[in-house]
């Protein structure tokens, strides 16, 4: 997969050096994404639905009127980009040492003489994947608020808590009042962009929740322990309990990614949408070539 985004990169330069005399801050960024790695399919997901969405789609000649404005705009896409990357990679850790560390677990556990009594630890090196990968997701968050003000003019530094018309301190509400504040020509425009982070605030404000507990409450009470289990001497996965039941951490993780991205992907669309003219659209190649995005008229 690595191999496939180096060549869709790499024809894209090739090509519109081809056509058009490209700036060259442009052949300058398009250089820089060779260098992102794919290790999984979650990965080649991530960079197509971000920082090679945004230059497949050609931003700087379509929305952006001024080098420096478009240059502010795909730095920041970029370092999301890299901050989600670095979620999953805490995600195919935790994956990958859990299965060491039950392993390993129950071969101490059956060593011990006192057979029955369960037996519980407190798996550090697990739990410092979990809390890396909740700040990396914040971060993409923080760095998700930023793009909108070289794009909409507003001015964020992150995807912080505002009250929400009941007086409850939620995560992205900030950017939901910058969005009532713009021009009225731009924000019927803005409408679903509105809706949109007005639909994903519980859940957002949820996983916000949680990256604040590891850092200011000591760490996360709604994580359990691995237990060792002496009737059936099995030992028992880490679970996170939310309010409607458990589920086991690394499915947490994995479906919170999935998610995460998907959001981040329809919040960018839905912000470039903004800026262009009305009758434009996005939407995917599923033909899985270069560019993975592409504009549409309707």
């Amino acid at each position: 997969m690595y191999k496939k985004i180096v060549l869709w990169l790499s024809q894209l330069l090739t090509t519109r050096n081809r056509s058009i005399n490209m700036p060259k801050y442009d052949q300058e960024y398009m250089t820089l994404g060779l260098v992102m790695e794919s290790k999984d399919e979650l990965d080649t997901e991530i960079i197509n639905s971000t920082i090679t969405m945004i230059l497949g789609l050609n931003l700087n000649n379509i929305v952006f009127k001024d080098k420096k404005t478009w240059e502010d705009y795909f730095k920041k896409v970029l370092n999301l980009t890299k901050n989600l990357l670095k979620a999953n990679e805490h995600y195919r850790k935790y994956y990958k040492e859990e299965e060491i560390f039950l392993r390993e677990y129950k071969k101490k556990c059956l060593k011990n003489s006192n057979t029955n009594v369960f037996l519980t630890t407190d798996p550090v090196s697990l739990n410092t994947e979990i809390d890396g990968f909740l700040s990396q997701i914040k971060s993409a968050l923080d760095t998700l608020a930023t793009t909108m003000n070289p794009l909409l003019g507003f001015n964020l530094n992150g995807w912080h808590k505002n009250k929400d018309k009941d007086g409850i301190k939620k995560s992205g509400t900030r950017i939901v009042n910058s969005i009532e504040n713009l021009p009225e020509f731009l924000k019927n425009k803005a409408k679903g962009l509105k809706k949109h982070i007005e639909n994903n605030v519980d859940g957002i404000t949820y996983i916000v929740n949680l990256r604040d507990k590891v850092h200011h409450s000591g760490g996360l009470k709604s994580i359990t322990d691995i237990t060792y289990d002496f009737r059936n001497k099995e030992v028992i996965s880490q679970y996170i309990i939310h309010s409607e039941g458990k589920e086991l951490v690394k499915n947490f993780l994995l479906r919170t990614l999935k998610d995460i991205v998907l959001f981040f992907n329809d919040t960018l669309i839905l912000s470039i949408l903004i800026k262009t003219p009305s009758g434009m659209c996005i939407r995917k190649n599923n033909k899985k070539d270069f560019p993975p995005y592409n504009w549409f008229a309707y």
